[in-house]
């Protein structure tokens, strides 16, 4: 077994590992949403993710965009 198979088995293993990582937060994440025990949900029982986001550094990112098309 040269260096290469070595290589090739080794991040086999590293992602095969992150995989079952991932694949259990998916699970956690997936009981919880089942069971309606959610944690992203505001006070009215609704996620408003874009309700809830704060809009001022979007703004800030479009003023220049917004400056160019009003030359036009």
């Amino acid at each position: 077994m040269n260096g290469w198979d070595l290589f090739t088995w080794f991040n086999c293993a590293v992602l095969a590992g992150t995989a079952i990582v991932i694949f259990g937060f998916f699970l956690k994440d997936a009981r919880s949403i089942l069971t309606g025990d959610r944690s992203d949900l505001d006070d009215d029982g609704q996620v408003d993710v874009l309700r809830d986001a704060d809009p001022e550094p979007f703004l800030e990112d479009l003023e220049p965009a917004l400056e160019v098309l009003d030359r036009s």
